[in-house]
């Protein structure tokens, strides 16, 4: 009889055993997976956060995704042209500085399609003219032009694929014909190519802007270009560099008139440090050469990203 008891016993045991032990693994098993996905998710966003240097070419924020982006730059342009006075020609220098806030708001609409929002703040400019020993100084101080920019990502690299990104930028008149603005609006769009190499990425773009005639007064059309690339030195601190240029595709026409030799190409060489000081904070000191004469000597500043997860 105690045998008898012994064996339904281990029955029992082994049927209870048999029971628990799948409900044991499945319970456990969602936990792994969850798991697995936070660790998916936590390398995606260590990855966007090394490439948040590439904000300006690709697609980085998701629907619902807020960045705010404060930037602070200072820029001199040296030029030495001919000065028309009726009838007399004169040799002057003109050179102007500007210091000029700004913040960008950057929102994803939906996954692959972002809206960026370019708010400059009140800045400052002069310009001096020289001409022989007599120095002619102007100078404006207020908000700058205003823009708006939509970007789209057609196609996500894959293999040998890079990545297809599309985009349109509106630009306002907000600082009129002060030496903050270009005094014109502008329509603009272009397509730009990224392509990693781990641990590397390089980017190009070429776009085209039109320029709307305002009270007379067109600078011409332009034809945009760039060609960069990045790394990471380590898991908060990325490299980048690039160099932009923009050519007008006719000279400036007043009045119906062309001015001759007015037509530009501006040329500069730019570098960037982008590092990651919180999870969602970033500053990136900036400083741009100028290659061409009709580009600025020298630009430099700072920019702060911070960037908020979906509402």
């Amino acid at each position: 009889m105690q045998q008898l008891k012994r064996w339904l016993a281990l029955i029992l045991l082994g049927a209870v055993t048999h029971l628990l032990v799948p409900w044991s693994v499945s319970a456990q098993r969602p936990e792994g997976e969850q798991k697995e996905e936070d660790v998916q998710k936590q390398a995606e966003e260590a990855q966007r956060a090394l490439d948040i240097f590439l904000r300006d070419q690709r697609v980085l924020f998701r629907r619902g995704e807020l960045a705010l982006e404060l930037g602070l730059f200072y820029s001199q342009d040296t030029q030495e042209t001919f000065l028309r006075s009726g009838t007399n020609i004169a040799f002057a220098k003109l050179t102007k500085r500007t210091l000029l806030p700004n913040l960008t708001i950057r929102y994803g609409l939906v996954n692959n399609l972002e809206v960026d929002l370019l708010l400059p703040f009140y800045g400052y400019a002069e310009q001096e003219i020289d001409v022989g020993t007599a120095r002619q100084r102007t100078s404006d101080d207020g908000l700058g032009d205003m823009a708006g920019l939509v970007r789209y990502q057609v196609w996500r690299e894959q293999g040998s694929s890079p990545d297809v990104i599309l985009d349109m930028r509106v630009k306002s008149r907000t600082a009129g014909n002060s030496l903050l603005g270009t005094g014109t609006w502008s329509l603009g769009g272009g397509v730009t190519l990224v392509k990693t190499l781990d641990p590397v990425v390089f980017f190009g773009r070429v776009g085209y802007t039109y320029t709307f005639e305002h009270e007379g007064f067109d600078p011409g059309n332009e034809i945009g270009f760039l060609a960069g690339t990045g790394f990471s030195l380590n898991d908060r601190v990325s490299l980048n560099m690039q160099v932009n240029g923009l050519y007008n595709t006719e000279n400036t026409t007043l009045n119906g008139r062309s001015i001759h030799g007015s037509s530009q190409e501006s040329v500069n060489l730019q570098f960037g440090v982008t590092v990651q000081v919180t999870k969602h904070i970033f500053v990136e000191p900036i400083v741009s050469l100028g290659l061409t004469n009709d580009a600025p000597d020298v630009v430099f500043g700072f920019n702060v990203v911070g960037i908020k997860l979906p509402f």
